[in-house]
C-alpha cells in the first residue's frame, strides 16, 4: 500500500511540472518586450546586464567579478567568480529563491559548479521575495580559468533555464 501511495505521489508531482516562461525584458522602454520566449529546443543566451523575466521573477545579472584570494579563504580551483544579481518579484504571490536549488555555473568545457561559501559576498539571494519587492546579493563559485562561463537560473519544479554567458571581458577584477 505504501508503494502505491508513493507512486501516486510521484506521478502527481511530475504531472504538476510545467514549462517556465522565460523572456528578455527591455529595460530601455517602459513596457516589456517578449524577445526570448523559451518555447524552442534552443534557449536564448543572455549577456551580463540583461534582465530576464523567469515566470514571476525579473532576474538581472548585474556584474561578474574575479577574486583570486579572499581574507581567510582561498579557492580550491583558480579563483572565485562572484556574481552580483538582482531578483524582483513581479507576481502577486511570494516567491522562494534558493541558490542551491536554482543556480549553477558552467564553464567552457561543460563542467558545472554550484555556489560556494564566500564570506566577503554582499547580501544574499536566498529566501522569500514578497510581491513587488526586490533582493540583491552576490553568489560565489569556486572555478578554474575558462574562456567563458554560463550562469544558469532554473526552477526545480518546472522545465526551462535562463542562461547568461559571461565572457572574460565581462569579468571585473
Amino acid at each position: 500500500m505504501k508503494k502505491i501511495i508513493g507512486i501516486i505521489a510521484a506521478l502527481a508531482l511530475l504531472a504538476g511540472c510545467s514549462e517556465s516562461t522565460i523572456e528578455k525584458v527591455d529595460t530601455s522602454a517602459t513596457t516589456q518586450t517578449s524577445t526570448a520566449s523559451q518555447t524552442t529546443n534552443t534557449p536564448e543566451i543572455f549577456q551580463v546586464g540583461d534582465t530576464v523575466k523567469f515566470d514571476n521573477l525579473k532576474i538581472t545579472l548585474n556584474a561578474a567579478t574575479e577574486v583570486k584570494e579572499a581574507e581567510f579563504l582561498s579557492p580550491d580551483n583558480d579563483k572565485f567568480l562572484v556574481i552580483d544579481m538582482t531578483i524582483e518579484n513581479v507576481g502577486d504571490q511570494s516567491e522562494a529563491v534558493s541558490t542551491l536549488l536554482q543556480i549553477e555555473l558552467m564553464d567552457a568545457d561543460s563542467y558545472t559548479y554550484t555556489p560556494t561559501i564566500y564570506i566577503d559576498a554582499k547580501g544574499s539571494v536566498d529566501g522569500e521575495v514578497a510581491p513587488g519587492r526586490k533582493m540583491r546579493g552576490e553568489v560565489a563559485f569556486d572555478v578554474p580559468d575558462s574562456d567563458y562561463y554560463e550562469f544558469i537560473f532554473s526552477d526545480p519544479f518546472t522545465t526551462g533555464q535562463a542562461i547568461w554567458r559571461i565572457e572574460r571581458s565581462d569579468i571585473g577584477q
